[in-house]
């Protein structure tokens, strides 16, 4: 008898200590993934500590208490990979730890123990100097990649403008923290700093450990209690992403940088509590600019040639909307209003059943696409779980298809306009500080 087809559906197990174990076996894969996340708070002062972590410590345990010898373990575990990651959701930081290994069923010597324990080691038994504080050569390092990454936003104009408009539109709200932090906050950072705020996390912090794959559910589940089921504090409570605060009259900011040839234009709008119209707004955001098929790419770029790209994008957790074109200098006002007016086409109802079903397409094929993806089940399901839902890649597909023209066009409605970003070309006759006081 054929077994049923495999949806990615994952068993919650809740361990001690407020550890949340998420297992969903299946023989589809010859590779096992082990996923841990921990979250905090997003705060400025504090942000660039959390996301030195992940970094720092996947540079060794006080077992391999070096990257060199870590990569040497890693390989006798039969070419197993380990990531580090580091993530902005909503206004919290998740950082998360990522390992791949070949099931035990598929080599000659079991390795998922191994695996399980070094991923305890990494966050609960990191390699320390005498005092009892991370390594100061490795703090060091890691935090020149930070600054470095900081600094490399000015580079990519296009993602400097879209976190230069966040700032402006959430200024007073945690969401404008860069998830990196910031350059100010580095000169303070060091071993023992960091060290505090690792205990703090294994300590306190909301934990979820995932696996997909080639594994024995019962053995997995002890392995894992064996390993992270040691006594934890109470929990810290986390203040979580804040609503939006009410509508306010919107601004419009220019900021001038030099080397950049055409200008970029960030335009951010604000939804009401996503949570109930979490599908339609995603939906609205498809149609109006996720997709070559969209209404900002056909209209505003090849329809109306104002810019060479238009697309548009959604932040789930905030119920932020972001436009986007790169546009000439002289054309930024009819760019901003062209942009605008396919927003209030979908407002009016102007949606053809064309650009609904291809929108419905293009969500259907990128969730079937999951099913594929271990690692892109794992982020799914936890960012669903985050968002106040427990659904499968065929229920977002359901989803996504009981979408109508209405539901796109009054997610439409409920948006309000925040901010118009425009970044433009700093004239050449202007001094180099004046660069320096637009990127500040």
């Amino acid at each position: 008898m054929n077994s049923p087809p495999f949806e990615g559906r994952f068993e919650r197990i809740e361990l001690p200590g407020q550890v949340h174990l998420h297992l969903a076996p299946t023989r589809k894969f010859k590779t096992l993934t082990l996923k841990i996340f921990a979250r905090c708070d997003l705060e400025a002062g504090v942000a660039s500590e959390v996301a030195a972590l992940p970094f720092i410590l996947r540079r060794g345990t006080a077992k391999i208490p070096s990257q060199r010898a870590l990569s040497q373990a890693l390989e006798n575990l039969y070419g197993a990979s380990l990531e580090p990651n580091l993530d902005k959701v909503g206004e919290e930081q998740v950082l998360s730890f990522t390992m791949r290994l070949l099931g035990d069923r598929f080599l000659p010597e079991p390795v998922l123990e191994r695996g399980v324990n070094l991923l305890h080691d990494l966050l609960w038994d990191p390699v320390l100097d005498e005092a009892g504080h991370m390594r100061a050569e490795e703090v060091s390092q890691e935090l020149e990649k930070i600054r470095r990454r900081i600094e490399a936003l000015i580079d990519d104009k296009g993602a400097y403008a879209s976190e230069r408009c966040v700032w402006h539109m959430c200024q007073d709200e945690p969401y404008s923290v860069f998830e990196f932090g910031s350059l100010e906050d580095l000169p303070g950072l060091n071993g023992e700093r960091l060290e505090a705020r690792r205990r703090a996390l294994v300590e306190r912090a909301p934990l979820d450990i995932y696996a997909i794959g080639a594994f024995d559910p019962d053995h997995l589940e002890r392995l894992v209690r064996e390993a992270f089921s040691g006594p934890r504090l109470a929990l810290t409570e986390l203040r979580g992403t804040m609503p939006n605060p009410a509508p306010r009259a919107a601004k419009e900011i220019t900021e001038q940088v030099g080397a950049l040839k055409q200008s970029k234009l960030c335009i951010g709008l604000r939804a009401p509590d996503v949570g109930p119209n979490f599908w339609d707004l995603l939906l609205m955001v498809g149609v109006l600019g996720g997709f070559p098929h969209s209404k900002l790419f056909r209209n505003v770029r090849e329809a109306e040639g104002l810019a060479y790209n238009a697309s548009a994008s959604l932040e789930q957790f905030k119920g932020l909307v972001f436009l986007y074109a790169g546009i000439e200098p002289e054309n930024a006002q009819r760019a901003k209003d062209a942009c605008l007016e396919q927003l209030e086409a979908i407002r009016r109802g102007e949606i053809t059943v064309e650009e609904l079903e291809s929108t419905q397409a293009a969500y259907r094929q990128a969730y079937r696409g999951l099913l594929d993806l271990p690692g892109g089940l794992i982020n799914f399901d936890y960012l669903s779980r985050r968002r106040g839902q427990e659904l499968l890649a065929p229920e977002a597909i359901a989803a996504v298809d009981a979408v109508t023209a209405d539901g796109v066009q009054a997610a439409a409605e409920s948006l309000w306009l925040d901010t118009v970003f425009l970044l433009e070309p700093k004239p050449e006759s202007e001094s180099p500080a004046t660069e320096e006081a637009a990127s500040a």
